[in-house]
């Protein structure tokens, strides 16, 4: 029996559930597991030892997580980055272009909160400087990437745990799971999502949609794509690439570098999921 931790740090539980939607496969899986610790499933106060595989959904944003993330690597023989938050940062990170005093400023200055202009202090865990992966804090041992990871690689990574085996993730990219018909062509111009209407049936890359396909790892089966709507880098960079945004960057000057140079905020969509991950891992004032 694999005793098994699940916890969220910063993240949005989006990762628990893609768990969840394992549906019948999660009933072959469940006498194999003994699910230990998991706040948002079960009231566990205390981290017990002795946990064979914990699953770590989020970042890390405040002294707590980072504490927790501790206490979990000391207690547990394998830990996993699940989800794109853990391994990259995630959509949280892009609050790595702003200071933290700037952030709480607006989130605290608006109308929907109850005291406006008071910015909560006593008893609240302190934010860190910028968010950070979880593998910049602890090993980490295996990645299951996504936001949120397919069902379909949970259940792959899991069982190749519960086996003994080594897990393996994609090495190819989203482009090589795309339908879409490709006519080896350069854009004329970049154009976002919500322009124009793409042609049905090719690439959207070629069409000029800012599709961040060609350096994704592969996993999702291009979801997006073939629902008509450019990759946005989701399941983060593949083993080959140093930094996925820097990689995109690069394929959108090679084939229109004046265009791409018109492209508006351009960290949002080549980071969008792995700015805290990357090598300029925040806004340099």
């Amino acid at each position: 029996m694999v005793k098994i931790g699940i916890i969220q740090l910063c993240g949005c539980s989006g990762c628990h559930m893609a768990f969840l939607d394992l549906h019948d496969k999660l009933l072959e899986i469940l006498p194999n597991i003994e699910i230990v610790y998991a706040p948002i499933l079960a009231d566990i106060k205390e981290i017990p030892d002795g946990i064979d595989v914990f699953l770590v959904e989020g970042g890390i944003r405040n002294e707590h997580e980072e504490h927790l993330l501790h206490e979990i690597r000391e207690k547990s023989k394998k830990v996993v980055a699940f989800g794109t938050c853990a391994a990259y940062g995630g959509i949280p990170g892009l609050g790595n272009l702003y200071e933290v005093n700037e952030l709480l400023n607006v989130v605290y200055s608006t109308d929907s909160t109850n005291n406006k202009g008071d910015i909560p202090c006593e008893e609240i865990p302190k934010l860190t400087d910028i968010v950070k992966p979880i593998s910049d804090f602890v090993k980490v041992d295996y990645l299951i990437p996504g936001c949120p990871p397919t069902p379909e690689l949970i259940e792959k990574v899991l069982t190749a745990i519960i086996e003994g085996k080594e897990p393996e993730l994609p090495k190819k990219i989203v482009c090589d799971e795309c339908p879409l018909k490709k006519e080896e062509v350069f854009p004329k111009k970049y154009k976002r999502s919500y322009e124009d209407k793409p042609i049905e049936g090719i690439c959207l890359f070629e069409q000029g949609y800012t599709c961040l396909g060609s350096g994704t790892r592969a996993g999702c089966g291009a979801k997006c794509p073939r629902a008509g709507m450019p990759c946005r880098g989701c399941f983060g960079k593949t083993d080959a690439v140093l930094d996925l945004g820097a990689k995109i960057a690069n394929t959108f000057a090679n084939a229109n570098i004046e265009e791409a140079l018109k492209i508006p905020d351009k960290i949002g969509l080549l980071n969008r999921f792995t700015l805290p991950a990357a090598l300029i891992n925040r806004k340099i004032k």
